[in-house]
């Protein structure tokens, strides 16, 4: 009976190890057929599009492979490709422009076509499509607030200039740590009227002048806070300022929109004392904070007039059609910034708040030389395909694509780019993601000035 019951024992036991085997082999096999970006089901109506062959010049060094998208109306001097970074596994998809195609054009575009509400790449092609506006690549732009119980999800943290308009700027910040603010930190990208290329920390020097007094605007179409105690509001904001406790004064009168070089006379329709007032679609509101207030009650009174001034800085800025911000510069004159090394060389620990910089994620970037643009969308948090780079080492990535100056956009999950008629890289949740704004290439068009 003991030896029946030791076989049975046997018996299971050989039964468990064999499963196990088997098991273990399974999974190995399937690590073995991962899918790869050329197979996956997800974006095979994308990756099908995607073909290896000879590069017309010389390949990204960093690059171990390029894979160029197929299309058969290729507009001349732009093409979007795929790079495979030597390093380790990271898809890099990038969408080149020559600056000296006459019948292309740096863009930017705001979600929604105002700051509340956030809305997909997708979608912005869709709405452009409808203008006879072909967004014939793009990548997500700038940071801004998701959302709060205010209701203010969109409002951009950066610079934001729409066809001339100026559509939102907030003070420099110390975002990295560097007192005073770095030019490392809370760089715009802008494209003038006559086709310069500038990268710059950009300043709003707003002046609002009355009864001989003048008042500083900090920002635009920002959330009121402790370095942007006077904002405007302009009807790009959204219907209502949705700032609470705060003293607000309507201006009417003048002449929309903004620009970075503005000089117009208003005259105040109202003042409100308790916040969140409406914005007309023919004037603006001025919001300040408590101390401001205080000192300023007596001067602002209904039917009052007085003078709004505004001057972009670096004064080039105030020929820029076309900007965009994000938050910190990676590359000047094709070298990486000193802070970004340090903060490499310091696994992230130079400025602890921001260690996910040095991490590996998706990202999203815009770079130029004399020649080209490059706008860029590194995949990640993919194991087995993709995942992801530091910020320092996208910005050595873009120096070897040949990149002198480089900008850093919102990344993770919103990396996105948009090439010729769908999105071409796989976003890290799956499915594209809402963004506040999209740096893009389209055709020359008309605007008003």
């Amino acid at each position: 009976m003991q030896k029946s019951n030791q076989r049975v024992y046997l018996i299971k036991i050989a039964i468990v190890g064999g499963l196990t085997l088997l098991l273990i082999l399974g999974i190995g096999a399937l690590r073995a057929i991962t899918p790869s970006p050329d197979t996956d089901s997800a974006s095979a109506s994308v990756i099908s599009r995607l073909i290896s062959k000879s590069p017309p010049d010389r390949p990204n060094p960093a690059s171990k492979k390029r894979d160029y998208l197929k299309k058969s109306d290729w507009p001349q001097g732009l093409r979007i490709y795929r790079d495979w970074w030597k390093e380790r596994d990271a898809a890099v998809y990038v969408a080149e422009m020559r600056r000296e195609s006459r019948n292309l054009r740096f863009g930017v575009e705001l979600a929604n076509n105002r700051l509340l509400g956030r809305e997909t790449i997708s979608s912005m092609a869709g709405r452009l499509a409808q203008q006879d506006i072909p967004l014939l690549a793009g990548v997500n732009g700038s940071f801004g607030l998701r959302g709060d119980r205010v209701g203010r999800g969109g409002v951009i943290f950066n610079l934001h200039i729409q066809d001339w308009e100026l559509v939102s700027i907030a003070p420099r910040r110390d975002w990295w740590g560097f007192p005073p603010p770095s030019p490392w930190g809370e760089t715009s990208f802008g494209v003038t009227t006559d086709g310069e290329f500038l990268l710059d920390a950009v300043e709003l020097n707003g002046i609002i002048q009355i009864n001989g007094e003048s008042l500083e605007v900090d920002c635009i179409n920002q959330i009121p806070e402790a370095d942007c105690a006077a904002v405007l509001y302009t009807p790009r904001f959204g219907e209502e300022t949705l700032a609470r406790r705060s003293y607000e004064v309507t201006l009417k009168g003048l002449e929309l929109p903004l620009t970075g070089r503005y000089r117009n006379r208003f005259k105040i329709d109202a003042v409100n004392r308790r916040g969140n007032s409406g914005i007309p679609s023919n004037g603006v509101v001025l919001a300040l904070d408590y101390q401001l207030a205080i000192k300023w009650d007596a001067t602002f009174r209904a039917g009052g007039t007085g003078t709004l001034e505004i001057a972009l800085s670096p004064a080039k800025w105030q020929r820029v059609s076309d900007g965009i911000g994000g938050n910190l510069r990676l590359l000047r004159n094709g070298k990486i910034e000193p802070e970004l090394v340090e903060f490499h060389q310091s696994g992230g620990r130079s400025n602890y708040r921001h260690r996910n910089g040095a991490r590996l994620n998706p990202r999203s970037a815009l770079g130029f030389n004399d020649d080209k643009l490059f706008l860029i969308a590194v995949d990640g948090r993919q194991y087995g395909y993709s995942i992801g780079m530091t910020l320092y080492e996208m910005a050595g990535f873009l120096r070897d694509l040949g990149a002198k100056h480089a900008i850093n956009f919102d990344g993770g999950s919103s990396s996105a780019l948009w090439g010729l008629d769908d999105i071409v890289n796989r976003p890290s949740r799956g499915y594209e993601r809402s963004v506040f704004n999209v740096a893009m290439i389209t055709t020359q068009r008309k605007v008003k000035k």
